[in-house]
């Protein structure tokens, strides 16, 4: 089994503790029993943080465990979710292996961040196939290591809250340092979106005409999405041309969502399109494999965005047509 198939299965594993709600206890002292080998080690990654220290990194008390698991080479794991006052929610989950190497479980899994030291040891942040995710590992031993994981919809901010959660954990661990007071706060209710997309209704940005001109229905309709933050708001016209070919035309308004922070507009665009002065990035291929849907971001600031998707389902060339024919026109609409 490879890297993503060990992570999968440890994944679906923990989802379904989660979703049973059940706290499993992994604790007790290992002995032989006479005329046997010895008993292999457990331990409980639920007992590395206690109340006081989950309530100062605003998570829930009572914590999930996961025992590990031979099948799944999987070490024994906890998670903690956040507050029930706090959206959009967070998971803290700590796992520790006491019978396998690191390389065996991460089978070649990418090294995203050189080491940083944090409670008296070398954690190392590890790619993560799972969107949102921030896995830092260190190694305590021969066959021994520890991995702080938090799961968030903003990556940067997931590496924040698993390094500010890591000296507590290492204070537990061979090696670790005591914990140190926990200098900020944990995960807390962001604050809303301002500035003049928090407010602006997606659905203005094309008028009928313009929709019509498109090929699309002339009139839109508005939803909501919490990718990749709460309540990003969106428009939808739909295609004319029944069940093939030309794909919806639709524009997402991110007041709090920086232009690279969509999804599939982390590696350079394929192209640039200058309009009105504004200058939309265009990305081909996006979000699938077929190459039949295309997508363009517009920074507004550096913490808010446009973005334009459609597509062409019949023919890739035809992907980009209507997201480069629709740029000029919502730049039009757009707030100065």
């Amino acid at each position: 089994m490879g890297f993503r198939g060990v992570r999968a299965g440890l994944t679906v594993t923990a989802a379904a503790v989660l979703l049973a709600g059940c706290t499993v206890t992994v604790g007790g002292t290992a002995a032989p029993l006479p005329g046997q080998g010895p008993v292999k080690q457990v331990v409980d990654p639920c007992k590395v943080l206690d109340a006081q220290q989950l309530d100062a990194l605003g998570y829930q008390a009572s914590g999930h465990g996961v025992p590990a698991s031979e099948a799944q080479r999987a070490p024994a794991m906890c998670l903690w979710h956040t507050k029930d006052d706090v959206s959009p929610p967070v998971i803290l989950n700590v796992g520790w292996a006491v019978d396998q190497t690191l390389d065996n479980y991460l089978q070649g899994a990418v090294v995203k961040a050189p080491p940083v030291k944090l409670g008296g040891l070398d954690w190392t942040r590890y790619g993560s196939f799972i969107p949102g995710s921030c896995d830092l590992y260190t190694t305590l031993g021969a066959k021994s290591f520890a991995f702080v994981s938090v799961s968030f919809q903003d990556e940067d901010k997931a590496c924040e809250l698993a390094k500010l959660a890591i000296p507590q954990v290492a204070a537990r661990l061979p090696g670790g340092q005591p914990a140190p007071p926990i200098s900020s706060a944990g995960p807390s209710t962001p604050a809303a979106p301002s500035g003049p997309l928090a407010t602006l209704d997606p659905c203005t940005l094309l008028k009928p005409e313009q929709a019509a001109q498109l090929n699309m229905e002339t009139t839109g309709q508005k939803s909501t999405s919490d990718s990749p933050t709460p309540n990003v708001t969106y428009c939808l016209w739909k295609d004319t041309d029944g069940d093939r070919g030309q794909k919806a035309f639709e524009v997402w308004l991110g007041p709090d969502v920086p232009v690279s922070k969509w999804i599939g507009m982390d590696v350079p665009p394929v192209e640039q399109v200058d309009a009105g002065g504004r200058k939309w990035s265009v990305f081909a291929n996006f979000n699938d494999s077929g190459g039949v849907n295309c997508a363009a971001g517009l920074a507004l600031s550096g913490t808010s965005s446009v973005e334009i998707v459609s597509g062409y389902l019949d023919d890739p060339n035809k992907s980009c047509d209507a997201v480069k024919a629709g740029i000029p026109l919502v730049t039009a609409n757009l707030p100065a």
